[in-house]
């Protein structure tokens, strides 16, 4: 009997290990060679180990140096409106009133959209002469805005798709937070006449600190990953603007077709990644 259990135990595990092993370990293994060889798919020679060379010429990569931080720029700005418009959204959903469902289902809507649909949608919106916004911005007297054309404003509005992609997702779970703060704590703030600022400040950002520390944990990894958007939107344009890293590697793998330079890159991002945010574990004490 211990054997047959032992053998449909195995039987059950067998796909989620097949999945780890050829679509998670497999694939990492195989960039980490990757980022050791010199081989372009345009060459008709086969990869060749080269070192740590094309470590060493990352670090004198411009292009990849100003993704890196064009990256970190947009994840911080990104996530830090995030937090802040989804806890201003959750204490204003935080109470009962009519048609609570309804503005619920609106505002939790865009995060089940697909990112590539959201940048064909912010794509038409930020249309320099057909987009509703420039339209609505005539109206005022305001003249056509470079949205997507203007160096200077294309990461911003690459921010704002972000932003109204997954602001949902903080005020989600914000929310479904505050919903397990016990009302009796509220019941005497409003008795000793607390005012909305210390009820913020004292009762519920104190009991949802978990929460808001792993949200801002979870949605800065993502950011940091960021491609559809900017992709289809910008192309990574103009001047490069909008170049991620995720957006940088696909370019150098699938434009240039340098294979073993965008396994060097993968493997720095994925270093740089752990890096941050161990440091942002420790300081909060996630350890």
């Amino acid at each position: 009997m211990d054997v047959q259990r032992r053998r449909v135990i195995w039987l059950f595990l067998i796909p989620g290990m097949a999945y780890l092993i050829f679509v998670r370990i497999a694939p990492a293994v195989f960039t980490v060679l990757l980022s050791f060889a010199d081989w372009t798919l345009t060459s008709s020679k086969g990869p060749v180990f080269a070192g740590i060379a094309n470590y060493v010429a990352l670090f004198h990569d411009v292009p990849f140096l100003r993704s890196v931080g064009r990256t970190i720029v947009f994840t911080v700005a990104a996530t830090t409106i995030e937090l802040l418009l989804g806890f201003v959204i959750a204490v204003f959903m935080h109470r009962e009133f009519r048609g609570k469902s309804l503005v619920r289902a609106a505002l939790l809507a865009p995060m089940v959209i697909t990112p590539a649909i959201i940048g064909v949608i912010w794509y038409i919106l930020f249309h320099e002469t057909a987009g509703p916004i420039n339209w609505a911005l005539g109206l005022l007297g305001v003249g056509p805005v470079g949205w997507l054309s203007d160096p200077n404003i294309a990461l911003i509005a690459i921010i704002i798709t972000d932003v109204w992609h997954w602001t949902p997702f903080m005020f989600l779970l914000i929310l479904s937070s505050m919903q397990m703060i016990p009302d009796e704590l509220y019941e005497s703030a409003e008795v000793d006449g607390a005012t909305g600022w210390q009820v913020a400040t004292e009762i519920t950002i104190p009991m949802i600190r978990d929460t808001l520390l792993v949200a801002v944990l979870l949605r800065s990894m993502s950011a940091f990953e960021i491609f559809a958007e900017p992709f289809v939107m910008t192309g990574g344009g103009p001047a490069d603007a909008t170049t991620t890293i995720s957006l940088h590697i696909y370019k150098s793998a699938f434009l240039f077709f340098k294979m073993g330079y965008a396994g060097a890159m993968v493997v720095v991002s994925i270093l740089l990644l752990l890096a941050v945010f161990s440091i942002y574990a420790r300081m909060v004490k996630f350890e």
